[in-house]
């Protein structure tokens, strides 16, 4: 245990952990004061534009972000400034693509989403923007350089909050002063994750047609899997939108905000975990293997302890620190809590199949659930409201996470069940 909590992975995992929390704090914080000056109407369309980014971001980056993450521990200092230079080629096209299909298609997006056409057509640069800033954080990850990544996060959470509260509460800009701040937030911090990748040398603006096949049999696979994932967090939203109400898509997005706090603890868990596995699974031995799978299980019981702890309290959350028109959010805390802890196992155990490269198989497990998602939440929001959105998100996150721990354990053998027999 000493050894474990001298080593660069807790060191790592606790900065990460700390600046997300302080990352995190900056909008849970300002919450009671958001939720005063904006309804949940505003709420709700302030939820679908961050919806309609996250799609836009899985046909832009056609997650070939995540080969970046992987070929940095397989291939040379130089050879990745090449990979990368393509990756952001491959970029450079497909938001060219994608603007095109918008601007031909704004009006039905308007329709569906209930966004103005011109947050259509900013949608798109927001999220190529957003992408810049992927990558700069993805090397920082993978170099174990916690520190610059926690500030660059912090700083541009407290920017973009605080452009937010000058804009919500003193020019009474309503949800158009938060996408205004998004925007904004995005533009700036975009460009200078940009320049960064110039300064810190990890550009070489060299064509590369096996880089390019590479990073595109890498993600394009994962498209499916990508679009689950949207299906997971986005496509309630749609849907009340749709059915019920902007109304009721902001009272769920506040209860979503409220339980995230345990997607803040994987999240910083999960960049320290991903190059820390990728590192051990390099050259491991069977008792090493023993370790991680005792690690997990205690990080599986973790998890499930804090979503009770959060369940129990957060209703008492919403009664005290939030507005009275978003009373009834504090219902769907519960099923947000557990629904984020499997989700939390889930993120961990991927990253076996990540490494594998074998990403096609991820994709078919993932998109059937998503299209199991899509019609649970259907069905669910029909006959319970709002509340149905929630049941079902909590229940598609537990059969995410059986599912692949099952196909993790096929595509990379851990002694799951070895270690369950040890521990009786």
């Amino acid at each position: 245990m000493i050894d474990f909590l001298k080593s660069r992975f807790f060191k790592n995992a606790s900065i990460y952990t700390v600046s997300d929390i302080i990352n995190k704090m900056v909008p849970f914080i300002l919450l009671p004061v958001l939720t005063r000056y904006l309804s949940p109407a505003d709420y709700g369309i302030i939820s679908i534009f961050a919806v309609f980014t996250s799609i836009l971001g899985v046909f832009i980056s056609l997650e070939t972000h995540g080969a970046i993450s992987v070929k940095f521990f397989k291939i040379s200092r130089e050879q990745l400034k090449i990979y990368i230079a393509n990756v952001l080629l491959i970029v450079a096209i497909t938001t060219s693509i994608v603007l095109l299909i918008v601007i031909i298609f704004h009006t039905y997006i308007t329709d569906l989403l209930a966004l103005p056409t011109e947050w259509v057509i900013i949608g798109v640069f927001v999220t190529v923007l957003i992408f810049f800033t992927t990558i700069n954080l993805i090397l920082w990850q993978s170099e174990h350089k916690p520190f610059p990544l926690g500030i660059y996060q912090i700083s541009e959470s407290v920017f973009n909050l605080s452009l937010s509260l000058v804009l919500i509460v003193g020019f009474g800009m309503g949800w158009r002063g938060r996408l205004i701040a998004t925007s904004v937030a995005a533009l700036l911090f975009g460009f200078l994750s940009f320049t960064l990748l110039f300064k810190r040398n990890y550009l070489n603006l060299k064509l590369s047609k096996p880089y390019l096949k590479d990073a595109l049999n890498f993600g394009v696979p994962l498209l499916p899997h990508a679009l689950s994932t949207w299906v997971r967090t986005g496509i309630d939203r749609v849907f009340l939108t749709m059915l019920i109400s902007t109304t009721a898509t902001g009272l769920y997005t506040v209860g979503f905000q409220i339980a995230s706090v345990i997607m803040v603890i994987t999240t910083a868990f999960n960049k320290a975990y991903t190059p820390f596995l990728f590192e051990k699974l390099k050259d491991i031995t069977l008792s090493q293997k023993k370790v991680l799978v005792k690690y997990g299980y205690l990080y599986f019981l973790g998890l499930l302890i804090l979503a009770t702890g959060l369940s129990i309290t957060g209703p008492y959350i919403v009664d005290i620190f939030l507005g009275k028109e978003f009373i009834e959010s504090q219902e769907y805390i519960t099923w947000f809590a557990f629904g984020f802890a499997f989700y939390g196992m889930y993120s961990m155990l991927v990253n076996y199949i990540f490494y594998t490269q074998k990403t096609i198989y991820l994709s078919y497990v993932t998109f059937s659930i998503g299209l199991l998602h899509v019609g649970l939440s259907y069905l669910f929001i029909t006959y319970n409201g709002t509340i149905g959105a929630v049941q079902a998100t909590a229940i598609i996150s537990f059969i995410t996470f059986i599912a692949v721990w099952w196909l993790s354990n096929k595509l990379y053998p851990m002694p799951w069940l070895y270690s369950i027999r040890t521990t009786k």
